[in-house]
């Protein structure tokens, strides 16, 4: 018989499942937008009955004995613990809404899986911390064995921010900051400004507008006064400027309701405020931890252009962020940490696992699901490539096509790395606004990422460092940028995806084809699906894609669907 530990996002946003083994690996990680192809998924519930049933399925074929115990991501429901509620950046009728949303999940949690496993599931449902749950999750992908890990998002029981320490294979919390003061909700309200949503989580669009505008001092200096930082914690800044400040950006500095672009110079101060912050809090840190070692989570850690500028803005010398540092990655960690409470409890070492780089963790297309395409392709064009179409593709990518990639295991976060991915020719200098206007049919500004092998990082950028997830935005080097226009951003910077054999051997494959034939080792890569909706969850999903917009060809596993012959 054998144990299975099933973590469950239960914030409200963000829903996802994922599932540890009795070894302490993860076997299986998603999260739930991409099912039911609704962005965020608001409401609903992690353990979608159609979306779980197939897994414990399969799972039940291979080990008939099998017991799981399931776990949830919050110690409890908020409306239970909110006290007069902060709403300077967030209103508190939204407060109220994302609470009930909680508060929901977090009660009924686990009852389709009960439906599902019946007496095979532990009456008791295991709840854990919310930032330790953000914590175990981004350690079991650490490639260091010590570090300090710094949790920043928008709340967690009881304040946005967390440090613990990582060394011999223990998490120990050194402290958490109460209160309201929150990076995560300053730059929503922030994102409001802006004229995007952040219930959309539409923050990463400030992000890169950020790059086409430059930051008033001004708005910068009262913005960076709104909070304090106080070894590590952050708390509000002076009432009073608190009582002027916001709603002088609210009455004056205000872009809803205007043409985006006019809002790149508040995105560029909003940045940079971010920045400050975010370097005191590490700064504080470093003493503390004593690790030239950072883990960072929580969903402040989705701020790829900071998390860049980390090593040479804080004396921190390595930094890891996981693939899914925000609310969908604690599906992951509730599972781990409750791998880790009963291997305790049985007597066994329950050190949580680390450096475990394998990030395609969700579902994957079958075969029988592959052949009938392959026989009803009607108008397209339809083969099955020899081997693992990695040459194939990028043949086609050096010719200027683009291609949508669905193959093997979906990655686990909200970044496509290379299974559920557009791909194309970075050197053209039309490709990128090609790709959001007839594919993703997204703002003309938005960039796209580069993909290159890890050794030869330092050949384009400068200060090169390990990006397995897109984490990290780096500035490219002149003048060798102006081979790849389509992936250098506004402010010659680019969020890369460094590639190895063992991260992403396919991926790197098709990027060392493509630079035999081209003499550019680097690719364009975005995630594979339209503007407003989530990557791209089953075949349908994929074919619907491909169907309806610009993309010349489809690879769903090693099947290329074309609508031209090539």
């Amino acid at each position: 018989m054998s144990n299975y530990f099933v973590g469950l996002s239960t914030t409200g946003h963000d829903p996802a499942f994922a599932i540890v083994n009795d070894q302490g690996k993860v076997i299986l990680a998603e999260a739930t937008e991409r099912f039911l192809q609704d962005k965020r998924a608001w409401g609903a519930m992690p353990d979608q009955l159609n979306h779980i049933s197939p897994v414990f399925e399969r799972i039940l074929a291979d080990d008939p004995a099998a017991q799981f115990q399931i776990a949830t991501s919050w110690q409890a429901a908020k409306t239970d613990t909110i006290a007069n509620p902060q709403d300077a950046f967030i209103s508190s009728q939204v407060i109220d809404w994302m609470a009930s949303l909680q508060k929901q999940q977090q009660e009924y949690a686990g009852q389709n899986i009960y439906y599902v496993l019946g007496d095979r599931v532990s009456e008791s449902v295991w709840r854990f911390d919310h930032h330790l749950c953000h914590a175990a999750n981004a350690i079991y992908s650490a490639p260091f064995d010590n570090a300090a890990c710094v949790i920043l998002d928008g709340e967690g029981e009881v304040g946005a921010a967390s440090l613990f320490t990582w060394s011999d294979g223990k998490i120990k919390r050194i402290w958490r900051s109460w209160g309201p003061g929150s990076l995560g909700a300053f730059y929503a309200w922030l994102t409001e400004l802006c004229g995007f949503s952040s219930v959309k989580g539409e923050e990463w669009k400030v992000m890169g507008l950020a790059a086409f505008g430059k930051p008033d001092q001004e708005w910068v200096n009262r913005l960076s006064n709104l909070l304090e930082i106080a070894d590590g914690r952050i708390h509000w800044g002076n009432r009073s400027l608190l009582a002027e400040t916001i709603p002088f950006f609210e009455s004056s500095v205000s872009f809803k309701n205007k043409p985006y672009m006019e809002a790149a110079n508040l995105a560029a101060s909003a940045q940079a405020a971010f920045s400050l912050y975010a370097q005191k809090i590490l700064a504080d840190v470093y003493v503390q931890s004593r690790s030239d070692n950072l883990i960072l989570a929580g969903g402040c850690a989705l701020n790829s252009a900071f998390n860049g500028t980390i090593i040479k803005t804080t004396p921190f010398k390595k930094v890891h962020v996981p693939s899914a540092p925000a609310d969908d990655g604690n599906a992951v960690g509730a599972a781990l940490l409750a791998w880790q409470k009963a291997t305790s409890e049985s007597g066994r070492d329950a050190a949580i696992p680390h450096n475990q780089y394998g990030v395609y963790l969700g579902s994957q297309p079958f075969g029988a699901q592959i052949d009938k395409i392959f026989s009803n392709a009607g108008a397209y064009h339809a083969r099955y490539c020899d081997g693992d179409g990695a040459k194939e593709v990028a043949l086609l990518l050096a010719q200027g096509k683009i291609i949508g990639v669905m193959r093997g295991a979906a990655e686990f976060g909200p970044r496509s790395l290379g299974n559920r991915s557009i791909l194309a020719d970075p050197r053209s200098p039309e490709m990128k606004a090609k790709i959001n206007a007839v594919i993703k049919g997204r703002e003309s500004y938005r960039p796209f990422a580069p993909v290159i092998p890890l050794e030869k990082v330092a050949d384009w950028f400068v200060d090169p460092q390990p990006s397995p997830y897109m984490s990290f935005t780096l500035k490219w080097k002149y003048p060798e940028c102006e081979q790849v226009p389509a992936v250098v951003h506004q402010d010659g910077t680019g969020r890369l995806q460094t590639l190895t054999t063992e991260t992403a051997p396919w991926l790197k494959s098709v990027t060392e084809y493509f630079g035999e034939l081209t003499g550019v080792p680097i690719l364009l890569n975005t995630s594979f699906n339209v503007m407003g909706k989530p990557i791209v969850h089953s075949v349908n999903d994929a074919l619907s894609v491909f169907m309806t917009s610009g993309l010349d060809a489809v690879l769903i596993g090693t099947l290329l669907l074309t609508k031209e012959k090539l």
